[in-house]
C-alpha cells in the first residue's frame, strides 16, 4: 500500500478518533476515581503507529506492531517500553492491525479492511519467537467472513486456542474461526456475538471474560455469551489502538498510535471501583413470565414510579444510542476514499 495513502487513511482514522472522543467526553462522564497512570512511553523512533499489543510471558515482553506499510516486522518491548529488539518474517501484509500470543505462538493479524474490499485476510504465526533481529520462517492462515467483509482491529485467542477476530464498526461483531484451520484453504469466520462499536483491540483476561478497547473506554464481555459485563472509561488518548493484560497478569495496558505514544496502566476489570456495570436491557412488553423471570406486575409498578438508578440506567442507554449513531458517522468518515 502506497504511503501517501496510508497518510490519508490514517489522518480520516485519527479525525474519527477525535469525533468519537469529544463525544464521549462531553456525553459520558467518566467514573469516579478513575486515575491516568503512565505505565512507559514508546519512545524508539520506528515505532510510530503502535497499533496493538500482546504480552509473552515467557520472553518477559511485550510485542507490538506498527499499522501498515512496515512489511513483515515485530518490536519486541521492555516494561520499561525500551526496544528489546525486532523479530522479522518474510511477508507482505496488506494491513496488520494486532498481535496476541498464546502459549510458545506470536499470532501477528492481517485484518484491516478500511473500505471492507477484500476477499480474505490473513493470520500469521511465528512459533518460539525471540526478539533478536533475525528473519524467521512462518505459518498463515486465510479466512473470509461469511456474511462479507469486514473492517477488523481486534484478534483474540480463547480458552483452548480458537481465534476470534472482533470487526470494527458501528454494528461490530465477534466472529470465531475453525478450532483447527486450514493452511491450504481459505476459512470461514462465523459471527457468534456482538460486540460494542468501533472495537480497536482486545483481550483475554486470566479469568476468561473479554475485554474490547473502544477510543473512550474497556467493555469488558463474559467469555462464554459474549454478553456485556462491565465498562471503564480511558484515560484521554490521540487514537487507542492497544489493550494488553500486564505480564505480571495484575492489570492492563492502553496504548495509542503516534509517536513517543504513552501507554496507561489501568487495573483489571473487577479489582477497582472505577468499573460500571452495563446496563442489561429490560424485557419486551410481550414477553411471557416465563420467558423474563419477572412478576409482571411487579414490573407494571416500577415502570409507574422509576427509581433513581432506573432513571440513570435509562440515561445510560439514551447516550449510548447517541454513540451508536455518531459512531456510525464517524465509520463513514473513516471510509471516504
Amino acid at each position: 500500500m502506497a504511503r501517501g495513502r496510508d497518510r490519508s487513511r490514517s489522518a480520516r482514522r485519527g479525525l474519527g478518533a477525535a469525533l468519537l472522543g469529544l463525544l464521549l467526553a462531553g456525553g459520558l462522564p467518566a467514573a469516579a476515581g478513575a486515575e491516568d497512570t503512565v505505565a512507559f512511553t514508546i519512545a524508539d523512533r520506528r515505532i510510530t503507529e503502535s497499533s496493538g499489543l500482546a504480552r509473552d510471558v515467557a520472553n518477559g515482553l511485550y510485542w507490538t506492531v506498527n499499522d501498515s506499510g512496515d512489511g513483515g516486522t515485530v518490536y519486541g518491548l521492555g516494561d520499561d517500553g525500551e526496544l528489546r529488539g525486532t523479530l522479522n518474517f518474510r511477508a507482505q501484509p496488506t494491513d496488520v492491525e494486532a498481535v496476541a500470543v498464546d502459549g510458545s505462538r506470536l499470532y501477528v493479524a492481517d485484518i484491516g479492511d478500511n473500505d471492507a474490499v477484500r476477499s480474505m485476510v490473513t493470520v500469521y504465526f511465528l512459533t518460539n519467537p525471540r526478539a533478536n533481529g533475525l528473519t524467521v520462517t512462518y505459518n498463515a492462515v486465510d479466512f473470509r467472513y461469511e456474511d462479507g467483509a469486514h473492517d477488523a482491529e481486534t484478534l483474540l485467542v480463547a480458552p483452548g486456542g480458537r481465534l476470534l477476530v472482533v470487526t470494527k464498526g458501528a454494528k461490530g461483531g465477534i466472529y470465531e474461526a475453525p478450532q483447527t484451520p486450514s493452511r491450504s484453504s481459505t476459512n470461514v469466520l462465523r459471527r457468534v456475538g456482538d460486540a460494542p462499536a468501533l472495537v480497536t483491540d482486545g483481550v483475554v483476561l486470566p479469568d476468561g471474560q473479554i475485554a474490547l478497547l473502544t477510543y473512550g473506554s474497556v467493555e469488558v464481555l463474559d467469555g462464554e455469551t459474549y454478553a456485556p459485563v462491565s465498562s471503564t472509561p480511558i484515560p484521554a488518548q490521540p487514537q487507542a489502538e492497544s489493550l494488553a493484560v500486564t505480564l505480571t497478569g495484575d492489570g492492563l495496558l492502553v496504548g495509542s498510535e503516534g509517536r513517543r505514544s504513552k501507554v496507561y496502566a489501568l487495573p483489571l476489570p473487577g479489582t477497582a471501583g472505577d468499573a460500571t456495570p452495563t446496563p442489561t436491557a429490560a424485557p419486551s412488553a410481550s414477553a411471557t413470565p416465563a420467558d423474563s423471570g419477572e412478576d409482571p406486575d411487579a414490573g407494571a409498578a416500577d415502570a409507574a414510579t422509576p427509581s433513581a438508578g432506573r432513571r440513570g440506567t435509562l440515561l445510560a442507554v439514551g447516550l449510548a444510542a447517541v454513540v451508536a449513531v455518531v459512531a456510525g458517522v464517524v465509520v463513514a468518515v473513516v471510509r471516504k476514499p
